[in-house]
């Protein structure tokens, strides 16, 4: 297993490429800087096809000590950086280099789910695990719940990519009121609300969706781009539909809330 722990020229390069030949993923607009110590779940990906091209960015989850959940669309190239346990973009307190025979991604590529197998990860106060929905609640669909959606996105369109991580609130909508506007919504898709003109913009796909409660849970994956218009719903995938998927891959599942 090629697992190497490194600090890779392509991460001095991102600054000066941010202005240059890069391709944006969907990203937060609306947010806020998180505070210190706060959002210790999330990770940057950056990849790119060859040393000479475009570098693309993202973002996962990490669920375990040696698993990180994102989008099987960023599992594309023969090795990417995971970022780790910063707040600042792309530039991570630790960087792991990993290499496609670490990739998993869900056989139905419509449902573009992946999981990245890392090297061990020590939980800290910088860095820790975001939990999957427990077994018993996998059929809540979380309607009506506060949530918590981080990325290292632009505000707009026309701005550059943000140095810190930003941060929204947003609400989850009903799949019903959701393919009013989006018609073709999946079953396997959970919506957030634009209320307040907050949501994805250009970046950070794979990104985590968090619930604001005293057990939060990762119930979604940032997915798809809304068009970074006003109150438009942000789409993602919905994780408590691929469960029996992430445990078959990584044996990450719990039982309860309070354990396996």
């Amino acid at each position: 297993m090629k697992l190497i722990f490194v600090l890779l020229l392509t991460s001095s390069l991102i600054l000066a490429s941010e202005d240059k030949k890069t391709k944006i993923q969907p990203r937060i607009y609306g947010g806020y800087r998180a505070k210190p110590y706060t959002v210790l779940y999330i990770v940057g990906i950056v990849l790119a096809e060859s040393f000479t091209s475009s570098l693309e960015f993202g973002a996962g989850t990490v669920i375990s000590n040696q698993w990180v959940l994102t989008v099987g669309t960023l599992l594309k190239y023969r090795f990417l950086e995971l970022h780790l346990g910063s707040r600042r973009a792309w530039w991570g307190y630790k960087i792991a280099r990993i290499y496609k025979e670490n990739y998993y991604i869900h056989p139905n590529k419509l449902h573009d789910v992946g999981l990245i197998k890392c090297p061990y990860m020590k939980f800290s106060d910088r860095l820790h695990r975001a939990r999957i929905p427990p077994i018993p609640v996998r059929d809540d669909r979380y309607v009506g719940n506060l949530t918590l959606i981080c990325g290292w996105g632009k505000r707009d369109r026309q701005s550059k990519l943000e140095k810190w991580l930003q941060c929204i609130h947003v609400v989850i909508m009903s799949n019903e009121e959701c393919a009013k506007i989006y018609p073709q919504l999946r079953t396997w898709n959970v919506c957030t609300s634009g209320e307040g003109e907050k949501g994805i913009c250009e970046g950070d796909i794979g990104g985590p969706v968090v619930t604001i409660s005293d057990r939060p849970i990762l119930v979604g994956i940032i997915h798809i781009l809304s068009g970074c218009k006003g109150s438009w719903p942000s789409i993602h995938i919905r994780t408590s539909d691929h469960l029996n998927w992430i445990r078959s891959k990584s044996n990450v599942y719990f039982d309860s809330f309070f354990g396996r």
